[in-house]
């Protein structure tokens, strides 16, 4: 039957709409929850790869794609486990171990490119989002606590002799020195030195390395000019082994030092000298700069092969809600197991029996039940035996063509299957109503 006749209060577009809005927030809401720190915007001014500071290196990245190279920023260490060449920004605070670690396992994957820092920086507060004033570039001379692990090492700030560098050193003693210091610091160079560093750019001023190859047994020969010409003939090297590549001068490939051109073309000779054989694409690091991410099932979830699984759970979901909203006719209303009243409680009693196939058992009990009703109908005392009962209905009408009370009643006690328990009672019930009322 009609769920009651009535027009429906929701128009269909409406709630379309409604559970089209639920659910995609619910797939982004899962999408967010899996991703996790993959969502966090990386312009926070700090020197990585998703800056867009002047310390940042953003700009490399650019200029990179538009070279035709495939950049990516690694969030995870599945992204820093391909051939691609790795860009390693390591903060000042990072932890040496964990870098060699990083890097050590790459030594047959694929090339790294460690920029050390340099400057230390102050956030500018009401500019947009990312800025920040440049302090100082001391950092450089803490940078090689990073490579304790690696290569020791030693930096040099070139350009800042000529006068004495105060502390802190961006609020000089004369408020007239500040300029002169800014100066320097923006023409400063760093410089590296080690005894297992071998030079790959060096200050045109004074001949030392700003840019450097760890001697690590591999062979690099567009690194390292003293590398031999038949690498199977010289003792100790390890071919298939990729470079660690140390870039000590943050300024040589950071924003500020790419805004000049002759530096940004520096920048692509040392990434195109550092590739040796690698993957095809560039991964920047982000996990070393606070900026990882951790994997799920849920992140899983959304990237191959298992995003296949996903999709076609989608369109399944999609497909049952249009065939819900789409099916024919208005919804019936469910109707009620039980119903009112004496005639719906012989209804159920009765399927009640038929269920249980036990109808053979309701011939005796009928018989019964018209005889104590015919016995009352004639006022026969309440504890007469049933044979004497029956015996005075034989006499209330004559065997009239097998209808007497006595044949009917034989009859309605012999019936064992449905259709002569359903004969037997209507004739017995007819004699009762035509004899008796």
């Amino acid at each position: 039957m009609s769920s009651g006749g009535g027009t429906n209060p929701f128009a269909r577009g409406t709630v379309l709409l409604m559970v089209a809005i639920g659910f995609a927030a619910f797939l982004a809401l899962l999408y967010a929850i899996g991703a996790g720190g993959a969502l966090r915007s990386g312009n926070n001014g700090a020197a990585h790869g998703a800056s867009v500071s002047s310390i940042g290196y953003s700009a490399l990245g650019r200029l990179l794609e538009q070279t035709g190279t495939k950049v990516s920023y690694g969030r995870g260490p599945n992204a820093l486990q391909q051939q691609d060449m790795l860009i390693v920004t390591p903060e000042i605070s990072a932890d040496p171990e964990e870098l060699a670690a990083l890097v050590n396992q790459r030594a047959f994957t694929g090339p790294t490119i460690i920029i050390l820092p340099k400057w230390q920086v102050t956030p500018e507060q009401g500019l947009k989002s990312g800025w920040v004033r440049l302090d100082s570039p001391m950092l450089a001379m803490q940078a090689p606590q990073l490579l304790s692990q690696l290569a020791p090492a030693r930096t040099k700030l070139e350009g800042m002799d000529e006068a004495p560098i105060p502390v802190p050193f961006i609020q000089p003693e004369k408020p007239e020195d500040r300029g002169v210091m800014i100066r320097q610091a923006l023409t400063s160079r760093v410089t590296i030195s080690g005894d297992r560093l071998k030079t790959v750019l060096a200050d045109t001023a004074t001949g030392r390395a700003r840019v450097v190859v760890i001697d690590d047994g591999g062979w690099y020969p567009a690194l390292d000019r003293t590398a031999p010409d038949n690498p199977a003939a010289a003792p100790g090297i390890q071919q298939g082994r990729y470079p660690v590549v140390i870039v000590a001068d943050a300024d040589l490939m950071n924003n500020m030092g790419l805004a000049n051109r002759e530096t940004a073309r520096q920048a692509l000779q040392i990434i195109d000298s550092a590739w040796s054989g690698g993957g095809e694409g560039v991964v920047f690091d982000l996990t070393q700069n606070g900026l990882g991410a951790s994997e799920n099932l849920l992140s899983v979830a959304f990237r191959p092969p298992f995003v296949g699984a996903v999709v076609c759970l989608v369109l399944a979901a999609i497909a049952f809600g249009w065939m819900a909203f789409c099916r024919f006719g208005p919804a019936l209303a469910e109707t009620r197991p039980f119903g009112f009243g004496k005639t719906a409680l012989v209804k159920g009693s009765a399927g009640l029996i038929r269920r249980l196939g036990r109808d053979h058992l309701i011939a005796d009990a009928y018989a019964d039940l018209v005889r104590d009703r015919a016995a009352r109908s004639l006022g026969l005392p309440p504890g007469l035996p049933r044979d004497q009962v029956d015996a005075r209905l034989a006499m209330v009408a004559p065997d009239v063509e097998g209808h007497s009370y006595e044949t009917l009643s034989d009859n309605m006690r012999a019936a064992r299957d449905r259709p002569a328990i359903l004969a037997a009672a209507r004739a017995l019930n007819a004699w009762k109503k035509e004899q008796l009322g």
